[in-house]
């Protein structure tokens, strides 16, 4: 027997009128809303004649169920208005059959391959994608009108739509494709699952290529476990998807292929975590990630054991799709997804640096002592050098040349002499301080607790010693340099003018100095991350295996290459960030007058050399002296905590913890109070970490 048509549907049983409807169902939602339904059902077209006509009625019916209030019940708002929605169709066979037409017309009509790939990320590498995503948030989009992606998000267009979406009961997900496919079939159109399941057989053959394709890259296959190509899972994939148009082939075997690929995927990632880390490498396993789940996810549907068990699948899948379409437009999200695991690579090789700045006994504390006097006496020169370059009055690019030349030389001349500079340390040790909490600062765990703010003592006083030894050597290399200069030229190296300006321009109040030494700590911290990332680099490169099997080795030995290698291994991290803040400090104060912004820099051991030379020409004084030395000892706590916290923040995050620090804050207030004098001094036996608190 043929189905009934749309008239002798409308005759048999009549829509009810607004009045009937509101008795029927009052007390769910509100009367105005409830007209608001009544209207929109009834200018339903029981036969929409394009797509166009049937997504705007189906955008009216999303808007009515995604928008507005209930009365009643626990459930989301939108799913008590959807289930009301429901249960409407399926008491008036006019309605569901306006209805089921326009979801037939529209997948009938329209593309869903768009739909079934949305959010699935292009493989042209991280920052193609990242300007893709940047044009679209930013420039209009003119969608194909077969699309049916874009008309997924005209109908759940916000994040919030997709969360209340995945939230639907199964029992009303099975009752709203029932009264889609008795609808479709009573409006005489074919039933909407049908062209979806071959859109479905369709990308699950496209996303399939697309992974092999990923998955046997030279990137990936030189960091996979070596097996022969035709073995390879991601060789397999495409080849046991494929057989599922014929019907030889089986969605089992297809979900065993996936599971082998993600095991594959463990291995890549287990030689990203010891061999170093690749931004473009992170980003293919994401794509071949998001890749593998909507193939799963499109399996469950074409696998499904009956349609109750397919419409559960597919309403999760619209619900993915509609989220995936909204993060699709942010290039935050995707940077933050596949920047994460190369941050944390970076904070991990920063952090193997910062142990070196730790100590822990009294002999350590006093090497670093002396330590720091050699990089204050290293300073005092830079800071000579740097009054020099001033007064070249160079060109703007070549001061900053200069400058940065200075800085970066004599940083690295400290690190090849086993110099501190007390302030590049603070973002080290913050790295290494989060690779501790890693491993136990989640717990609260009272011993642990205890190691961790024993490690802290051992940071405060490591930092104490540092900095007792670069302000307390550089003090008298200027004085000294001074009174040379004096000697031969027979006036100070610094005229009345420039003590003067030098000695206003540290006030902590009637100049920049506070924001200035808050900059310069981030200029610290950012040089941190440039020695984690030249260190990354190096490792993913395998830089100092590349140089201890060069071909050199032939005229200069192969013992010297690979001490060659070993320096470069043991040093690559200092020459990176000595670098990094070389060009930072020499740098920033020339972009600023470039742009017109009164940028520069306070660090706290450069500026105490230049105070000294400013005593030295007009006498300590002088008006403003001791405002001046306030301001360096805020130079030194901004200098400091500034880059402290930066580094520990990202390190925190980087490494996904999040509630440890409260506990900490609260064990480090009240080790102090109990015991303030091993925060500054090693005092008695420092314990290991481990093996409980300190006493």
């Amino acid at each position: 027997m043929s189905p009934p048509t749309a008239a002798a549907l409308h005759d048999a049983t009549p829509p009810p009128d607004l009045e009937s409807l509101a008795a029927r169902h009052a007390g769910q939602v509100k009367p105005r809303d409830v007209r608001a339904l009544h209207r929109w059902l009834s200018t339903l077209p029981p036969a929409p004649p394009t797509l166009d006509v049937a997504g705007a009625a189906l955008e009216a019916g999303a808007r009515w169920v995604r928008t507005g209030t209930a009365l009643v019940g626990v459930e989301p708002p939108p799913i008590v208005r959807l289930r009301l929605l429901v249960e409407i169709l399926e008491e008036v066979p006019s309605w569901r059959m306006a209805f089921g037409a326009a979801v037939a017309r529209a997948v009938a009509d329209g593309d869903a391959i768009p739909a079934l790939e949305s959010g699935l990320p292009n493989d042209r590498g991280l920052w193609p994608e990242s300007a893709d995503r940047l044009a679209r948030r930013l420039l209009p989009s003119a969608d194909s009108q077969r699309d049916l992606g874009a008309l997924v998000s005209r109908l759940f267009p916000t994040m919030a739509d997709a969360v209340w979406l995945a939230l639907v009961p199964q029992e009303l997900a099975a009752r709203l494709a029932g009264v889609i496919d008795d609808g479709a079939r009573a409006s005489g159109a074919s039933a909407p699952f049908g062209p979806l399941h071959q859109g479905m057989l369709d990308v699950i053959a496209l996303v399939a290529t697309r992974t092999s394709a990923l998955g046997l890259s030279r990137e990936i296959r030189a960091r996979s476990p070596e097996i022969s190509l035709a073995a390879s899972p991601f060789f397999l994939l495409p080849r046991l998807c494929d057989a599922l148009f014929g019907g030889i082939g089986s969605a089992a075997s297809c979900r065993e292929q996936i599971l082998a690929c993600r095991d594959a995927l463990e291995a890549v990632r287990a030689h990203l975590e010891e061999f170093g880390v690749s931004v473009d490498v992170v980003y293919r396993i994401e794509v071949i990630e998001k890749n593998l789940d909507r193939l799963r996810d499109l399996l469950a549907i074409s696998d499904a054991a009956s349609a109750d068990a397919r419409a559960v699948a597919v309403v999760a899948l619209v619900a993915q799709i509609a989220a995936e379409r909204v993060r699709h437009k942010s290039v935050r999200d995707m940077l933050s997804t596949n920047l994460h695991l190369l941050a944390r690579k970076v904070i991990e090789h920063a952090g193997q640096t910062g142990e070196h700045y730790i100590t822990a006994t009294r002999g350590q504390w006093w090497k670093m002592l002396a330590s720091g006097a050699g990089g204050g006496a290293v300073t005092g020169a830079t800071v000579i050098i740097k009054y020099l370059v001033l007064w070249g009055h160079f060109a703007l690019f070549v001061e900053g040349a200069f400058a940065s030349a200075n800085y970066a030389a004599s940083f690295l001349f400290m690190q090849l002499c086993g110099f501190t500079l007390a302030t590049k340390q603070p973002s080290m040790i913050a790295a290494a301080l989060a690779g501790s909490l890693h491993g136990s600062g989640q717990t609260k765990e009272h011993h642990e607790l205890d190691d961790l703010v024993t490690l802290i003592q051992r940071i405060c006083r490591s930092q104490l010693a540092a900095a007792i030894g670069n302000v307390g050597m550089v003090i008298p290399v200027a004085f000294a340099f001074n009174l040379a200069y004096m000697k031969v030229k027979g006036a100070p190296f610094l005229d009345a003018e420039a003590a003067e300006h030098t000695i206003h321009s540290f006030h902590p109040l009637h100049s920049g100095t506070i924001f200035f030494a808050s900059l310069t700590g981030v200029l610290l911290w950012m040089s941190s991350l440039g020695a984690g990332w030249l260190e990354n680099w190096s490792t993913y490169r395998r830089l100092p295996e590349a140089i201890a099997k060069h071909r050199l080795g032939r005229f200069v030995g192969r013992g010297t290459m690979r001490w060659l290698g070993r320096a470069v291994q043991r040093n690559v991290a200092g020459f990176g960030g000595n670098i990094a803040i070389g060009l930072l400090l020499g740098m920033t104060p020339v972009v600023g007058k470039f742009f017109g912004l009164p940028l520069e820099v306070r660090h706290v051991t450069l500026s105490t050399g230049s105070l000294t030379l400013a005593a030295c020409s007009i006498g300590p004084h002088a008006g403003g002296f001791l405002a001046a030395g306030l301001g360096v000892v805020i130079m030194l706590a901004l200098n400091f905590g500034v880059s402290f916290t930066c580094a520990l923040f990202v390190a925190l995050r980087a490494r996904a913890i999040n509630h440890a620090g409260r506990h900490l804050v609260v064990a480090i207030v009240k080790r102090f109070v109990r015991e303030p004098l091993p925060f500054f001094l090693p005092v008695g036996t420092d314990v290991q970490p481990g093996q409980g608190g300190a006493h």
